[in-house]
């Protein structure tokens, strides 16, 4: 069964994120099964998309970041019928989720859902003091949602369990896919001293200025190490001052923003991938970095207990730095060991493929289409 189907998202290219990453991979491979898929996107002004069934809807400059123009979907619903979307699949709640609710009703087209986000982790970053209110009427839109939605897509076990105990229960489990055949075709290169590699948004969710109190420990005990941190985001300048003031610019390089094909390279020649973050629900830089053959440093409790084996392909662990600068030290002086966690991360990043996951988005579409009929 061939099948239209219409993504709608708050964020696209060229903004560069899991989120964006995703949805153009997922929609690459559904082409691939045959299908039609069409992207409905915040317009970016001065960029113009390559890629085909790309439309955009009206949007504003963003004051705090750029790269994420804030988006209002003002589309008339007939130029939606246009299309004739035999799916439609939201990739946000609140105001795109509604809009994306509001179309699915109108057209009598099934509603799916992917939970990419742990959206009240972020709420305590940026609203601390309202956070019990704010969260809440997050949780009561997600349940709304959840309502109208065939079917929710949780990209990881612990996201489902999250959504269950708000009471949010029609939900499928299928993991975020990744290109897997570009990440693990390069032979591992392992440095006698640790190389660490960190990919991702430079945000306060994030917690990146972490990885700097991590590496003012770790030259207490390797001063030959090196760490490597590529991103953009509000906290980028503030990552280079840290640097400086603490004498880490022989060690630590924050690179910024980088092209996407120069990835496998960069992970081929580190030997740890080190994430600082809180809350994740399943991030593609771990999944290709796993694919690389790199063992995973990350903070118990933030949601990657699927992916990392702790003890086996890598570390989840307190947050404390110098007991992570330590357990980096101790892997990377331990290379058979250190080549051990690198088989088992690759061996774990294989069930991640794009292939897969398009499969089982696949099988969800048409599951609900055939309760339809």
């Amino acid at each position: 069964m061939i099948m239209r189907i219409l993504f709608i998202t708050a964020t696209y290219l060229p903004t560069v994120n899991g989120v964006s990453y995703h949805i153009k991979l997922l929609k690459k491979q559904l082409e691939k099964l045959g299908h039609r898929v069409y992207v409905l996107a915040p317009n970016f002004p001065g960029y113009t998309d390559s890629d085909k069934n790309i439309m955009r809807y009206f949007s504003m400059p963003n004051p705090f970041i750029k790269t994420y123009p804030l988006g209002l979907p003002l589309v008339p619903v007939d130029k939606i019928k246009k299309i004739r979307p035999d799916i439609i699949h939201t990739h946000h709640p609140l105001i795109i989720g509604k809009f994306a609710a509001h179309v699915a009703e109108k057209m009598k087209v099934p509603l799916i859902f992917t939970a990419h986000t742990q959206y009240e982790q972020y709420l305590n970053y940026y609203f601390p003091h309202g956070y019990q209110l704010t969260s809440k009427l997050l949780i009561n839109d997600l349940q709304s949602l959840s309502r109208k939605c065939s079917k929710i897509i949780c990209p990881s076990p612990e996201t489902k369990i999250r959504l269950k105990k708000q009471g949010i229960t029609n939900t499928d489990v299928v993991f975020n896919g990744i290109d897997t055949e570009v990440f693990s075709s390069s032979k591992k290169i392992f440095s006698e001293h640790p190389y660490i590699v960190y990919t991702g948004r430079l945000e306060k969710e994030k917690n990146p200025l972490f990885l700097l109190k991590i590496a003012v420990e770790l030259k207490n005990i390797c001063p030959e190490f090196k760490m490597v941190i590529i991103g953009d985001g509000r906290l980028l300048p503030k990552l280079s001052e840290y640097t400086i003031k603490h004498d880490l610019e022989n060690n630590v390089c924050v690179v910024g923003k980088v092209d996407q094909n120069l990835l496998p390279s960069i992970y081929k020649g580190a030997n740890i991938f080190l994430t600082p973050s809180t809350s994740e629900v399943m991030p593609l830089s771990v999944l290709e970095a796993e694919s690389s053959g790199l063992p995973i440093i990350a903070l118990e409790n933030a949601g990657l207990e699927s992916v990392v084996k702790n003890g086996e392909s890598g570390f989840l662990l307190k947050p404390d730095p110098k007991v992570i600068a330590q357990h980096i030290f101790d892997l990377v002086k331990n290379l058979k060991r250190l080549k051990r966690f690198s088989k088992m991360s690759r061996r774990i990043s294989e069930k991640y493929s794009i292939e897969y996951c398009a499969l089982s988005v696949e099988n969800i579409y048409k599951e609900v289409l055939s309760c339809r009929e």
